[in-house]
């Protein structure tokens, strides 16, 4: 064949490709099917090539999420310490040092308490020692490496009673000791089988910036607070926006490149903080901000946010009317047990939770921790509860029930009084006949029974001849003091008037806007069987003072189980007095050495120690200290370009933010 023209396979030129001006030439002496074939073909072979190489792509590589974005965070309130040590205390401070500081253990997205800045550890001695290492490569935001002596001195820092963290209950009598420095030794004074929880509750704070600082002046470092913290987090704090009144506007974070976990997909977190949970949910709803915690209660109207992602979370915080059980009514048990019966739970989450909660029967929650139910349910029954009432003597009148109690009369007359007795007997009489002047005009009190005593006894006799002469047949009054006599002089002189106590008392609440709706449906539940209580919303720090001074009939509020539940600082009888949590005041000694029994398993998996948390509930049901009400959902509103939320259950608000550094706005590709 010959084109352009020369033979193209010609034996001189078998090697010479054609040049370009004879490329050019091609198409010229294709004719027109040609032409289409031609590129039919090429289009084939492109389409073909185009496939494989995808196939191949695709086949050889991943998608994983891309570091790269940024979101912003919205928070109701105002950061003030951004410091492990006096976090506890405001939700916000603690989300934002789960940002930028590191535990020794951590929870995942079951809530399970894991290894953080751990490696490995192992228990020894039934639990009470624990020899654990450090990852080595975890570092400090300045780059100073984390290690056994910044444990050390943070357990210290929190076991010193001057600098009050809210730790030191869980750490009184631990020691530790540093093997190097990246190895250590706990050791416990007794088994504690929650201590692992203790463990992820303790943030590591860096020696180097804190160690010859007094209590007030790690208080009022406001540059290692607040402006720039030294921690061990996935996101640094790059620049803080305030307010000219000196209020944080928001605070600018940045991905930790050097976090020990691995580097955060998102790059940079704005955490923009709001005074009103109604501002703060319509700058979610307009994309001022991508995420942020609602509250549960009426005021979150969810379906607003029917385009976003609802993250709704069981938790562990659950409320309760807790009965102040050495006042009265609630002394009694049946009083206890009728209170609970006339409350429909269930009102009380549709109401106050929009139905985001779940009613609970026990302060020990057993479907959160997998464990039986309790025998001594205390089920919604009005019927059983006015019949309650009833056998108390607590009977309904004009809608209130009333007791009349009666009481002995403070003296009685006992034995036969004439002329010439001398006695205390004789001058209760003279004050008793004193009482009326027609009587006794006189009226002296000499204990001695005179003449004049005799005429006074003799009128009152005559003054009662009904009662006293009539019967014995008698026309006069003989002023002697006999059985007719002591009768009457006892009905007249030292009875006691009955007294009439109504069942009213006063709820207590905080002024959280679920907690005002479950306290005033209580009070309505309650008013139908004849139950008078008021409410009496509190500010936060007046519902500090009530329950540290124990000031309240009955305290409508929260309390907090972690991972590992441990009922022991709520209902154990040395926890009555302040700091201690039993609010109900609530004391039985065989319950007490249920709750330190179950401290003392080194497994807290371990089926024995079930047993014990199950007889624990069990006798909390029956004695009714409490009327257990709910459990609350925690409810967190992402938009869509946020992605690797796992979380389904947490511990605490702020744990939330524990798998961020999973968290993605952007996606790639990447080599097998």
């Amino acid at each position: 064949m010959s084109i352009f023209g020369r033979t193209f396979f010609d034996k001189g030129n078998s090697k010479k490709l054609p040049s370009a001006n004879q490329w050019l030439q091609f198409f010229k002496v294709l004719d027109k099917k040609e032409k289409y074939t031609f590129f039919g073909l090429l289009f084939i072979f492109l389409s073909s090539l185009l496939f494989l190489t995808i196939t191949f792509y695709h086949k050889n590589t991943n998608i994983v999420p891309s570091n790269t974005g940024s979101i912003k965070i919205g928070m109701l309130g105002q950061p003030q310490f951004i410091n492990p040590l006096y976090a506890f205390s405001s939700d916000v401070d603690r989300a934002l040092v789960e940002l930028t500081f590191s535990s020794l253990m951590d929870y995942d997205v079951y809530g399970n308490v894991v290894p953080n800045l751990i490696k490995d550890y192992r228990t020894t001695n039934n639990g009470q020692t624990i020899e654990f290492s450090l990852k080595e490569n975890a570092k400090w935001s300045d780059g100073k490496s984390i290690t056994m002596d910044d444990v050390i001195f943070t357990i210290r820092l929190v076991q010193d009673s001057d600098y009050l963290s809210p730790l030191r209950a869980n750490w009184q009598g631990v020691e530790v000791e540093k093997t190097s420095d990246y190895k250590g030794i706990i050791k416990l004074k007794q088994p504690y089988s929650a201590f692992l929880e203790a463990l992820a509750s303790l943030r590591i704070m860096p020696e180097h910036i804190w160690q010859n600082a007094t209590v007030q002046a790690i208080t009022g470092n406001t540059e290692y607070n607040l402006i720039s913290p030294i921690g061990s987090g996935p996101y640094t704090i790059k620049k803080v926006d305030q307010r000219k009144d000196k209020t944080v506007k928001s605070i600018t974070m940045i991905a930790n490149k050097d976090y020990y976990d691995g580097q955060p997909h998102i790059q940079k977190v704005e955490v923009i903080f709001f005074d009103k949970q109604e501002d703060l949910a319509n700058s979610l709803k307009k994309g001022a901000i991508d995420a942020a915690e609602l509250e549960n209660s009426t005021k979150t109207d969810l379906s607003q946010f029917k385009n976003f992602d609802q993250y709704i979370l069981q938790t562990t915080n659950y409320f309760s009317v807790f009965l102040n059980n050495i006042r009265d009514p609630f002394k009694n048990l049946s009083i206890r047990t009728a209170i609970a019966m006339a409350v429909d739970k269930q009102e009380l989450v549709d109401k106050a939770l929009n139905g985001k909660g779940e009613t609970i029967d026990s302060p020990l929650l057993p479907s959160f921790y997998g464990f039986s139910e309790s025998k001594n349910i205390i089920a919604y029954n009005v019927d059983e509860a006015n019949n309650l009432f009833d056998k108390e003597g607590f009977i309904l009148k004009d809608g209130l029930r009333q007791k009349t109690l009666q009481k002995a009369a403070t003296f009685q007359f006992k034995q036969t009084m004439q002329l010439g007795n001398k006695n205390t007997s004789v001058q209760k009489l003279q004050e008793c006949l004193a009482q009326d002047p027609d009587v006794y005009p006189n009226g002296t009190i000499s204990g001695s029974f005179g003449e004049e005593t005799k005429k006074a006894v003799i009128a009152f006799q005559e003054k009662y001849k009904d009662d006293i002469l009539v019967p014995n047949g008698l026309s006069a009054g003989t002023g002697k003091v006999s059985a007719s006599t002591i009768k009457k002089l006892n009905e007249i002189c030292f009875t006691v008037p009955d007294q009439t106590t109504s069942l009213s008392f006063k709820i207590k609440t905080s002024n959280h806007p679920a907690l005002i709706v479950a306290a005033n449906t209580l009070k309505d539940q309650w008013q139908k069987v004849g139950i008078q209580a008021t409410v009496e919303v509190l500010d936060n720090t007046e519902m500090k003072r009530v329950i540290r001074e124990r000031d309240f009939d009955a305290l409508l509020f929260g309390e907090k189980l972690g991972a590992i539940p441990d009922p022991l600082p709520y209902w154990h009888s040395s926890q009555v007095i302040d700091p201690g949590l039993n609010l109900s005041l609530y004391t039985n000694s065989d319950l007490d050495a249920l709750l330190e029994k179950q401290r003392s398993y080194s497994d807290y998996n371990n089926p024995d120690r079930t047993k014990t948390l199950e007889s624990i509930q069990d006798t909390l049901t029956s004695a009714a200290p409490a009327v257990y009400l709910y459990t609350s959902d925690y409810i967190y509103i992402t938009n869509k370009k946020i992605q690797g939320i796992k979380t389904n259950r947490i511990v605490d608000s702020s744990r939330i933010f524990s798998q961020i550094k999973d968290w993605y706005v952007g996606l790639k590709r990447e080599w097998k």
